[in-house]
């Protein structure tokens, strides 16, 4: 009786990770089409790309496991880390791409390293109290805006074929609606599973009505690969990135802090503050192996608390298996081959909401905020700044300095330095309290 009971237990903990491994996924698999469709990438590229996604995904959440917070606690593709990946993609020309893609790969490498220092230093809270919600609220709004275009040229159809398409902005519509549906209106595990379901959905109807680019089709070589080392490239400098994955991990401490406090709150568990100190650790080496495998950035996925309130997996144990699930997925060129083969309008629209739900953070940020002369003027001159340069055409910046030219050409960049300047410098609070 008691070995049966160890089976049953042994089966469901099996389950359990399975599940973990499934909502990994559903947080991996859009990412390498859409990223590699902004850098041109070939369907063998998109494919090794998916394949070291997954196992850094995997690697990253173990690491967090083992040496980080410890808690059940998933590490994924950041949506700000590939939003920046999209976004520089688009503003390089096709001859310059490779090597924006090794800019990339030390800029994670570099901003790794400074959060695994921060993980050490007592300075979080001051590095934070930069970070003010009038800053975070520009960022986001910038964020979004620069690839709203991408988004809906791909959903509508303009990127494949160079004009709306019914069938595909239909499709995609579903999409969505089928992802909102489902986490809004289901219960249980199905309401973490939105994302994949309206994938499934979508892949199936692309096939059915032969939207499908056959030239995507990608057939490995090998059955098995080691993820490969700077598969991009060596990595080289560039200031402008540099400063761009910089302040993006800076801007995101925060978000590990809020994924450890709600996944806390999940399993109704004091967190000690070493763990927060940890936590920024293991997301800084987790960097470091993004750097090193040449994948999006990975960061604590604050859904992850959602996932355990749903299911009621609060254990480490279920999370390993999964984990390890993922990671050693990532050695099977197949595997990473067949997902790399989903549509990229079908991985547009099940990100759609994600991003949707960014600009309504940066929204809520800036609205906390008293309408006051002065927030008004810091947020307005910032926007308007950042996103008129996103309108002027790449030739406008010819004459620049190739080191600086990366920095005034990123309407995203230029409007948060001058929102850091407006808030911090210029319009400081401080010096307008004692004035008045």
């Amino acid at each position: 009786m008691e070995n049966q009971t160890n089976k049953d237990s042994g089966l469901i903990v099996g389950i359990q990770g399975i599940q973990w491994a499934v909502f990994m996924l559903t947080n991996v698999i859009a990412v390498p089409v859409v990223v590699g469709a902004a850098f041109h990438m070939a369907p063998a590229e998109i494919a090794d790309f998916m394949q070291r996604m997954l196992f850094v995904t995997g690697i990253a959440t173990l690491i967090q496991i083992f040496f980080g917070h410890r808690l059940p606690l998933v590490e994924g593709a950041a949506g700000m880390w590939w939003a920046i990946f999209i976004l520089l993609g688009s503003m390089s020309t096709p001859a310059n791409q490779g090597n924006v893609l090794q800019q990339l790969e030390m800029g994670l490498i570099i901003a790794g390293i400074l959060l695994a220092i921060i993980g050490f230093l007592p300075i979080i809270e001051k590095i934070r109290l930069l970070f003010t919600p009038i800053v975070t609220g520009v960022y986001l709004i910038l964020l979004v805006s620069q690839l709203s275009g991408s988004f809906l040229k791909s959903m509508l159809g303009f990127t494949a074929t160079g004009h709306l398409n019914g069938k595909i902005a239909l499709i995609c519509f579903l999409v969505i609606f089928i992802i909102l549906f489902i986490s809004l209106k289901a219960n249980g595990i199905l309401k973490s599973l939105g994302p994949l379901a309206g994938i499934i959905v979508g892949w199936a109807m692309f096939h059915f009505f032969g939207l499908i680019d056959t030239n995507q089709s990608y057939e490995p070589s090998r059955w098995f690969s080691i993820p490969k080392i700077f598969a991009w490239g060596t990595p080289k400098f560039d200031i402008g990135i540099a400063v761009t994955t910089l302040l993006t991990s800076i801007v995101l401490i925060s978000n590990v802090i809020s994924s450890v406090l709600v996944v806390g709150i999940a399993l109704e568990k004091r967190i000690k503050p070493n763990q927060y100190q940890k936590g920024i650790f293991g997301n800084g080496v987790g960097l470091i192996f993004s750097g090193l495998f040449s994948v999006v950035g990975v960061i604590p996925l604050a859904i992850s608390a959602g996932f355990i309130m749903t299911t009621g997996i609060k254990k480490l144990f279920p999370l390993i298996i999964g984990a390890v699930l993922i990671t050693v997925s990532g050695f099977f060129p197949y595997i990473g081959g067949f997902l790399a083969t989903l549509p990229l309008e079908v991985a547009y629209a099940s990100l759609f909401t994600m991003f949707t739900q960014l600009l309504g953070f940066g929204i809520r940020d800036l609205m906390g905020q008293e309408p006051t002369g002065r927030n008004l003027m810091v947020i307005g001159i910032s926007l308007m700044t950042g996103i008129g340069i996103m309108f002027l055409p790449p030739e406008a910046f010819e004459n620049i300095a190739p080191w600086l030219r990366n920095i005034v050409s990123n309407g995203l960049l230029v409007g948060l330095i001058l929102c850091f300047i407006l808030e911090h410098v210029v319009f400081r609070k401080k010096q307008i309290e004692q004035t008045a």
